[in-house]
């Protein structure tokens, strides 16, 4: 008899400890994360976009999405089926691409001398 009230004691000490720890939030995605559950069909001006993310329906979302962030802080959801998204997604990936090759260009001599912190031009 004192071995099961020792067994119901420590299941019910566990269950009241285990509801106390949340649950993961890796298993269900991040906790701020909101996934689009519709899409806007009004374009955005280009000047607004900041940048995007895809959402896949793949992962924790029910739909494939392409969100964008504007400089106001706001997430819009899209399709990547209408006009206006491609084209955006387009010129956003062209600014990306000037910018990776630029940095992988290598400096010329004028440039070195000119960044070089310990050169000083004294007469």
């Amino acid at each position: 008899m004192r071995f099961i009230m020792s067994l119901v004691s420590i299941t019910l000490i566990s269950t009241i400890l285990l509801s106390l720890f949340p649950h993961t939030p890796a298993a269900y995605g991040p906790l701020n994360y909101a996934c689009c559950v519709k899409y806007t069909r009004n374009p955005l001006p280009f000047g607004v976009i900041k940048g995007f993310i895809e959402q896949s329906s793949r992962e924790v979302c029910r739909i494939d999405a392409i969100i964008f962030f504007t400089k106001n802080n706001k997430k819009v959801c899209a399709t990547v089926e209408d006009k206006w998204v491609k084209a955006a997604l387009a010129h956003l990936r062209s600014k990306i691409t000037k910018l990776t090759d630029k940095r992988s260009q290598p400096l010329t001599t004028n440039e070195l001398k000119n960044t070089n912190p310990r050169t000083t031009n004294s007469p």
